[in-house]
């Protein structure tokens, strides 16, 4: 086992193990923590990501799951680590980012480290600390409406300093153009001036190779996914990664589709789909007050089990706006999760064995359902959206899935994933 990762959510963990796998790792994920003495099934695997839901938590709780984490991937042997957040750094102004990176720091006892979001496959890029989406500053790219976590400013320098009790310095473009030297010694020259953190300039995919080159001697680094698609190649030129290839197995068992992402690609995906295919949305109003609806909507399912329905409370974004103000944010937000939760374990016990999750909170509400707590990393879907299986399912079926990122996904992703979930093999 060469590195551990510890992710702020469930798709995102899934990003950057699908980064991780497609350049040549054998990656296991993990739901949640394991016991600390379950390692069997690491035996074959490069890197493990223990997928958390720290995102929008109280810090304490925050910093006290991502520790414990931490201690199961020393105690697997891990040598480096990554803490994994979005790659458009959602978070509020006061964490969880910062809280985390501190803490992880002073339990590791290092010195110094690198803020690394970018995901140019996903159109995320920083220049000169400063954010973009698309080409839009992400103050401008929608994600300043985000329900939990308002993106209200793009300079990610200002952002993470309002977030730890650490100087954060910048290490540049021109910097990272100049090559590895140049980052290294840069990298050098924060820490004399005491600085402990450096965001991370990133245009495209090859600045990757320049900066994971420069910063390979850290032990630790916190990043988006992008960062996984520079470290396997020092990995392989070390001779440190397995032959063995996980390759997903053949699953005929029914399909389903959740989604509570609001996204814009999400909702347009949804429209797509729903076109030809079942589809019942779930209203934030029958969350709330109707009891019966968990039955309802499982009846409804099984009058479609071979149709792969489509299930979805994802709404306009001012739709939902309404509906936080009248309810509350977090009671309608668990009751949503809930409703997920519940729905996933009714139908692993009756036919399905393919789910396909959409939204960071929707898929850790599947995968708590599912009670499934490792997986291992397939093919890619779409960029950062990875097949998952399940390699030892107690309901004596096959377990496939996927969890995707709201924003993520081309306008046909539902279609694309149960194709490449029922693959054969």
């Amino acid at each position: 086992m060469i590195l551990g990762i510890i992710g702020d959510d469930f798709t995102g963990s899934s990003d950057i193990a699908n980064n991780l796998k497609k350049s040549g790792m054998q990656v296991s994920m993990y739901a949640g923590v394991p016991p600390l003495n379950n390692k069997a099934s690491l035996t074959n695997a490069d890197a493990a990501v223990i997928a958390l839901k720290i995102r929008t938590i109280p810090i304490c709780d925050a910093v006290s799951e991502s520790l414990k984490a931490l201690e199961w991937l020393k105690n697997a042997g891990c040598s480096q680590f990554i803490f994994k957040y979005c790659s458009t750094f959602d978070s509020t102004k006061e964490g969880n980012i910062g809280p985390v990176t501190d803490a992880i720091m002073e339990d590791l006892n290092v010195d110094f480290t690198i803020a690394c979001p970018s995901f140019p496959d996903a159109g995320r890029t920083v220049f000169y600390g400063h954010m973009f989406v698309n080409g839009k500053p992400l103050n401008e790219s929608g994600m300043e409406k985000h329900p939990l976590t308002p993106m209200i400013d793009h300079n990610l320098v200002r952002w993470l300093d309002f977030q730890t009790k650490h100087n954060v310095g910048l290490i540049d473009y021109d910097t990272i153009n100049n090559g590895v030297k140049s980052v290294e010694d840069k990298v050098n020259n924060l820490k004399i001036k005491g600085y402990k953190y450096a965001i991370v300039d990133t245009i495209n995919n090859s600045n990757f190779d320049t900066i994971c080159n420069g910063v390979k001697d850290l032990r630790f680094l916190t990043g988006g996914s992008g960062i996984a698609l520079g470290l396997p190649k020092f990995y392989k030129k070390e001779g440190l990664l397995s032959d063995e290839e996980f390759q997903i197995p053949e699953n005929s068992t029914n399909a389903v589709i959740l989604s509570g992402s609001c996204s814009s690609a999400t909702l347009n995906q949804i429209e797509v789909y729903k076109k030809e295919n079942p589809s019942y949305f779930i209203s934030a109003d029958e969350v709330m007050n109707n009891e019966d609806l968990i039955d309802d909507v499982v009846k409804w399912i099984k009058n479609n089990e071979t149709l792969t329905p489509l299930i979805y409370s994802s709404a306009d974004q001012k739709i939902v706006k309404e509906k936080q103000t009248q309810y509350g944010q977090e009671i309608l937000a668990n009751k949503i999760e809930s409703f997920f939760e519940k729905l996933s374990n009714k139908l692993l016990n009756h036919t399905f064995g393919i789910f396909i999750s959409a939204g960071g909170e929707t898929s850790g509400a599947v995968v708590n359902g599912l009670g499934i707590q490792e997986f291992k990393i397939g093919q890619e879907i779409s960029h950062g959206v990875p097949a998952l299986w399940s390699p030892n399912s107690n309901c004596n079926k096959p377990v496939s899935l996927t969890l995707k990122s709201g924003n993520f996904g081309q306008i046909d992703f539902f279609k694309r994933a149960l194709k490449i979930l029922r693959a054969k093999t």
